[in-house]
């Protein structure tokens, strides 16, 4: 894929080391920005938005918690609500992650010990599976029509799968609709209830909405979300699980949010790995950026509407590409993630 910008989402050779998986970093790069810093993002964000037809389209970059640069084009600001399709799956995984933080949840435990339904399904499939769509649970029908979470989990749990557990990687939805049916009865309320309680309430995300709540919640690609709610979420894993002085998440958790967890898997042939050009994925996210000891340096939740939400471990930044881009995920994402680029190279220095 053609970004656009100088820096290529799949290598990187970091002009500091950054490991996001360890508790240590070296200091962030400072670069000093002028008042056309972000010129050549502005002139492609307007671009993108203008290409695609849509109403308006937000950027949004922070760096050492200070707000270094917004474009707002056309109607979106930062208080905007969106449907920001697969960027829901990073919030989903870091629900649950808050339940293995309490010792409800293994990331290698059965599946089944929380769905029976599962357990007379074949092979067994743990939860880290799903999580990185490693399951050979195949996507159904049942995921975007409005049927219950419950209902429609028993369905993906009784259609067959399309290879077995832990045989490759193979990106989809119904694995997240399983998550999010896990995080109801490990959580003891419905999708959208533990979600507030865990992650969006504590965050003060409260503009962030799950249409089809209580029973028909999808924890795929189904939230509502403010630029401004999901950066409180980004500034949470830059900070590796805190906020605002709350620890929401432990270090090892948002460890595991954002490292490789597909090292092992031959990716190159999976449909979304070749939309993103990012041959990793870790829980919910892609570290689009790793060094040169595979530690994560940059990962985003990027979504088929062309969401662009990224964490930059080595210039302690975060940002968000905000639009709602109905095209098609062939052509939302690497839009948005040309302009993303262009907005990281700013901050260090490569631009």
């Amino acid at each position: 894929m053609s970004s656009g910008a100088e820096e290529d989402p799949t290598t990187y050779v970091a002009p500091t080391v950054a490991i996001a998986t360890t508790t240590t970093t070296k200091p962030p790069i400072t670069v000093v920005l002028g008042p056309e810093s972000f010129a050549a993002t502005n002139a492609l964000m307007t671009s993108r938005i203008a290409v695609a037809g849509l109403s308006g389209g937000f950027v949004w970059v922070v760096r050492s918690g200070q707000v270094v640069h917004e474009q707002q084009v056309g109607s979106v600001s930062g208080s905007t609500v969106l449907s920001v399709a697969s960027s829901t799956k990073w919030l989903t995984a870091a629900t649950l992650m808050s339940l293995v933080d309490d010792g409800l949840v293994g990331l290698d435990d059965p599946v089944a010990k929380w769905l029976p339904e599962f357990s007379a399904t074949g092979p067994a499939i743990t939860v880290r599976q799903l999580l990185t769509h490693t399951s050979g649970v195949r996507d159904n029908a049942c995921q975007g029509n409005g049927t219950a979470l419950a209902s429609c989990v028993r369905s993906i749990a009784g259609s067959a799968r399309e290879f077995s557990p832990g045989a490759k990687f193979s990106y989809g939805n119904s694995d997240f609709l399983v998550i999010g049916r896990v995080v109801e009865v490990a959580g003891g309320a419905d999708f959208a209830t533990v979600v507030q309680q865990r992650l969006t309430g504590p965050l003060a995300m409260t503009a962030t909405t799950w249409p089809g709540a209580p029973m028909a919640t999808n924890p795929a690609f189904g939230v509502r979300v403010s630029i401004d709610d999901y950066g409180r979420f980004l500034d949470m894993v830059l900070h590796r699980g805190v906020f605002e002085g709350q620890r929401i998440l432990s270090e090892a958790a948002v460890a595991e949010l954002i490292g490789n967890q597909v090292r092992d898997y031959d990716v190159t042939g999976d449909f979304a790995v070749g939309i993103t050009k990012i041959p990793r994925y870790a829980l919910g996210a892609w570290p689009d950026v790793v060094d040169a000891f595979g530690g994560t340096v940059v990962v985003s939740g990027n979504g088929g509407m062309g969401f662009y939400p990224w964490v930059d471990y080595a210039t302690d930044s975060y940002g968000i590409i905000g639009v709602q881009d109905e095209r098609g995920a062939r052509l939302a994402v690497p839009a948005s993630q040309a302009v993303a680029i262009s907005a990281r190279s700013v901050l260090s220095g490569q631009n």
